[in-house]
C-alpha cells in the first residue's frame, strides 16, 4: 500500500509538471529581455558520457564552482546540498545515510560508497574527504551495483578531478577564519609535451583549533586539526587510442578528538565545555596509487583501474570523559587494499548501448582496541584481522525501444570470502576465535524511461541492494558475537526531470520505497557485563520518501537554487533485550537518520564582479539509539557569503551558521545511563581567496 501512495504522488507531479513544461518548451521572449539558459550538465555516473537525463535514476551534481562560491571544502559541507544525503563525522567514526539506510555506529564500512576518479574509498573514516581542486561531484540515490566495480547498498558519490590537458591550469586557495583556522592550498596542471604528456599536482594544508575548550586543562584546541593532503597525477596519451594516467594521492592528520561531554548528570557541562584527563588524540595516514588506462575502438572502450590503498588510523581517548583519571582507550586500526576493475562499453549513438565489467579486490584489515580502567573488571584488550577475498561481474544495457522510449536492465554477480580472527584478552586470561563470512549475492535492476518531451523525462527502477556482512572488532567477546552477516533492500522508484521556460527553470522530483531485510543492527549480550555487544541481523525495516530539487535563473544575475528530501525510515520487526529487559523496537525510527533534508539558497552575481549570496540548510529530527530515547530536534543554519569575482580571482567575506545554531551531531549513553553529547559547528567567519591564473 505504502508503495502504490508513492507512486501515485510521483505520477500525479508528472502529470501537472507536463503541461507547462511542454508550454514553455518553445516559449520566446519577446519583451527584448535578455535571459539566460541553463547548460546540459555532462556527467560520467554511467561510465559513458551523458546528461542528467540519460541516468535512470535520481543524480545530483555539483561542480567546482558552486563550491567555490559557497566555500564547501569537504564532503560533510557538500552533502548538505544534497537532498536525503547525510555525512556523519564524528569522533567514534564516519558513514554517509542516504534515504535514511543508516549503519551500526562503530561500523567500518558506509552503506553509500564513494570513489575518487574510479577508485573506491571504502571504509568510514574516509568518508569526509577534502574537496580541493576537484572538477564536480556526482551524488548517486539507490543501489548502484550493476554500474561501479565495489558494491553499494543505498547510492554512490563520485568525486571528478579534472584531467590535465593542453591547457595550462594554476590555482591558489587561501582562508582564514576564527578559532585560528587557516587553510592554504596550490595546484598546477599542464603539458609536459603538447598532445602526449600531461601533469597535475596538488597540495593542501589546513589547521584549526577547534571550538571546544577542556574545562580541566583551559586547552582550547582539544578538538583541533591539522591536515596535509596532496595528489599527483601523469597522463599519457601516445595515441588517440590511448589515455593512460598513473595517479598517488595521501593525506596525513593529527586531530584532536575531544568532542564528548556529558549534557546531564553531575559531570555535566555546557555547549563546547568538555572535561577529559587525556590527551584525546587521533592520527590517521591515507595512501594511495592507482593506474587508469583506457584503449578506444571505434564504437567501444576498455578500461582498466588498478588501485592500492592503505589507511592508517590511531587514536587516543578519556573514555569515562570526566576529571578522574577512570579509564582510557588506545585504538589501532590498519587496512590494506588491491582491487582491479575491467570495463567494457559501448560508444556510439545507436539504439543500443551497454557496459560489461570484473572487479576483483584482496583487502586486509588489522584492528584493535584496549580498554585500561582502575577497576582492573573492566580492563580488556581485543586484537583481530581479517582477509576479505572478493570478485564481482556486473553490467548493464540500455536499449530504446521506439523513439524516447528506453528500458534499461542490469545484474551483478557479487562473491567474497572474508575471514576474520581476533584475541579477546578480559582480566581472566585470553580467548580466541574465528569466523568465515562468506557470501554470493545475485542483484539484478531494471528501469524504463521516457521522454514526454525534450524537455520531460519520466521514469521507474527497480533494484536490489546489499551491504556486505562484516566483523565486531571493538565489542566482541566470543565467536557467536564476533561476526554479522549481509544486510539486504528491495528498491522501488519513480521519478520525473523537468526543464522548463526556456531551459531556464529546471526542477526534478523522485520518490522512492525500500524494504530492508536482514538488517544489521547493535544488541546487547545478556549478562555478559557493561558495554559488551554484539551486531545481529535480527531486524526487518522500510524507508520511503521523496527528494524535490529545483535551480531557476530568471535573469542572468540571479540564480535560485533549492533541494527537499525527505526520508520515513522506520523497524518493522526487532524485539530483543534492554539492560535484561525484553523490548520490542517495531514501529522506531532507525538511528543516524535525519527524517528531513532541505537547502534554499539565492545568489546575485552584479556585472561588475561584486556577488552575494545566502543559503538555509536544514536537517530533521534524528535519532541516535535504537530506543529513540537520544533525540536532535531538527535545525537549521543560514550561511552568508559577499565578494568580488572573476575568471581569475574570487575573494570573499564569509559567516557560516550566522545565529549560533545549536545542535548535537552524535548522542550515546554512558554505564549509568547518563547522555553525552556532541556539539556541531557554532558560528564561524572568515575571509577566502581563490586565484586561477
Amino acid at each position: 500500500m505504502r508503495i502504490h501512495k508513492l507512486f501515485g504522488l510521483i505520477f500525479t507531479f508528472t502529470l501537472c509538471a507536463l503541461s507547462p513544461a511542454m508550454a514553455g518548451e518553445d516559449e520566446a521572449s519577446d519583451n527584448g529581455t535578455k535571459t539566460v539558459t541553463m547548460d546540459a550538465v555532462t556527467v560520467t555516473a554511467t561510465k559513458r558520457d551523458g546528461t542528467l537525463k540519460d541516468f535512470p535514476g535520481n543524480i545530483s551534481v555539483m561542480d567546482e564552482m558552486f563550491m567555490e562560491t559557497r566555500g564547501v571544502n569537504n564532503l560533510s559541507d557538500l552533502t548538505r546540498f544534497a537532498p536525503n544525503v547525510y555525512v556523519k563525522d564524528t569522533s567514534s567514526g564516519g558513514s554517509i545515510i542516504c534515504r535514511g539506510i543508516s549503519t551500526i555506529d562503530t561500523s567500518l564500512f558506509s552503506p553509500m560508497g564513494l570513489y575518487v576518479d574510479d577508485v573506491a574509498y571504502p571504509m568510514g573514516y574516509m568518508t569526509n574527504q577534502d574537496l580541493f581542486d576537484v572538477e564536480r561531484v556526482e551524488i548517486l540515490r539507490g543501489p548502484q551495483a550493476t554500474l561501479y566495480g565495489r558494491n553499494s547498498e543505498s547510492g554512490v558519490i563520485n568525486i571528478v578531478r579534472e584531467k590535465p590537458d593542453n591547457d595550462q591550469h594554476n590555482k591558489v586557495l587561501l582562508e582564514a577564519g576564527n578559532y585560528h583556522t587557516a587553510r592554504l592550498g596550490a595546484s598546477t596542471s599542464g603539458p609536459i609535451t603538447d598532445d602526449l604528456l600531461f601533469y597535475r599536482l596538488s597540495l593542501q594544508g589546513y589547521t584549526t583549533h577547534g571550538y571546544n575548550e577542556n574545562t580541566l586543562t583551559g586547552d582550547d584546541d582539544v578538538n583541533g586539526k591539522k591536515t596535509l593532503n596532496g595528489e599527483g597525477a601523469l597522463r599519457w596519451t601516445p595515441t588517440d587510442d590511448w589515455d593512460i594516467t598513473l595517479n598517488v594521492d595521501g593525506a596525513a592528520r593529527d586531530m584532536g578528538i575531544s568532542s564528548l561531554r556529558y549534557a546531564e548528570g553531575p559531570n555535566s557541562t555546557d555547549r563546547f565545555k568538555v572535561t577529559s584527563n587525556e590527551s584525546d588524540k587521533a592520527y590517521e595516514k591515507e595512501l594511495g596509487q592507482s593506474a587508469r588506462v583506457k584503449y578506444s575502438w571505434p564504437s567501444v572502450d576498455l578500461t582498466s583501474i588498478t588501485s592500492h590503498r592503505t589507511f592508517d588510523r590511531e587514536h587516543h581517548l578519556d573514555s569515562d570523559r570526566t576529571s578522574t583519571a577512570l579509564g582510557y582507550s588506545d585504538l589501532d586500526t590498519d587496512m590494506d587494499s588491491w582491487s582491479q576493475e575491467f570495463r567494457l562499453n559501448s560508444t556510439d549513438k545507436g539504439a543500443l548501448s551497454w557496459l560489461a565489467g570484473f572487479y576483483g579486490r584482496y583487502e586486509a584489515i588489522d584492528a584493535g582496541i584496549d580498554f585500561t580502567h582502575v577497576n582492573p573488571l573492566l580492563t580488556s584488550k581485543r586484537s583481530g584481522d581479517s582477509e576479505d577475498l572478493g570478485y564481482a561481474g556486473f553490467g548493464q544495457a540500455t536499449y530504446e525501444i521506439v523513439d524516447g522510449l528506453r528500458l534499461t536492465g542490469g545484474m551483478r554477480l557479487d562473491v567474497s570470502h572474508n575471514s576474520g580472527k581476533q584475541t579477546y584478552t578480559p582480566n581472566t586470561g585470553p580467548v580466541s576465535y574465528e569466523k568465515d563470512v562468506d557470501a554470493t549475492e545475485w542483484l539484478p535492476m531494471v528501469s524504463l524511461a521516457y521522454d514526454f518531451t525534450n524537455n520531460v523525462t519520466a521514469y521507474t527502477t527497480v533494484s536490489r541492494g546489499f551491504l556486505a556482512g562484516g566483523f565486531n572488532f571493538y565489542s566482541a567477546t566470543s565467536e557467536d558475537s564476533f561476526a554479522y552477516d549481509a544486510e539486504h533492500t528491495m528498491n522501488y522508484e519513480v521519478g520525473v526531470k523537468t526543464n522548463w521556460l526556456n531551459n531556464t527553470l529546471r526542477l526534478n522530483a523522485t520518490a522512492f520505497y525500500a524494504d530492508i531485510t536482514d538488517k544489521q543492527v547493535r544488541e546487547e549480550i545478556a549478562g555478559a557485563g557493561l558495554g559488551v555487544w554484539k551486531f545481529t541481523n535480527a531486524a526487518e525495516a522500510h524507508t520511503q520518501g521523496v527528494e524535490l530539487e529545483g535551480q531557476y535563473n530568471p535573469i542572468p544575475e540571479l540564480q535560485l537554487t533549492a533541494g527537499f528530501g525527505y526520508a520515513d525510515s522506520k523497524v518493522d520487526e526487532w524485539e530483543t533485550t534492554s539492560g535484561g529487559t525484553p523490548v520490542d523496537y517495531s514501529g522506531n525510527r532507525l538511528p543516524w537518520a535525519p527524517e528531513y533534508t532541505y537547502n534554499l539558497g539565492v545568489q546575485y552575481n552584479h556585472q561588475s564582479g561584486i556577488f552575494a549570496l545566502a543559503d538555509l540548510l536544514g536537517t530533521g529530527e534524528q535519532y541516535f539509539d535504537a530506543a529513540n530515547e537520544l533525540k536532535q530536534d531538527g535545525y537549521r543554519t543560514v550561511n552568508l557569503r559577499t565578494g568580488y569575482q572573476t575568471e581569475e580571482i574570487e575573494f570573499s567575506l564569509w559567516c557560516e551558521n550566522l545565529f549560533d545554531e545549536a545542535y548535537t551531531v552524535k548522542q550515546v549513553k554512558n554505564g549509568a545511563g547518563l547522555a553525552m553529547v556532541e556539539d556541531g559547528a557554532p558560528r564561524t567567519f572568515g575571509f577566502t581567496l581563490n586565484w586561477r591564473f
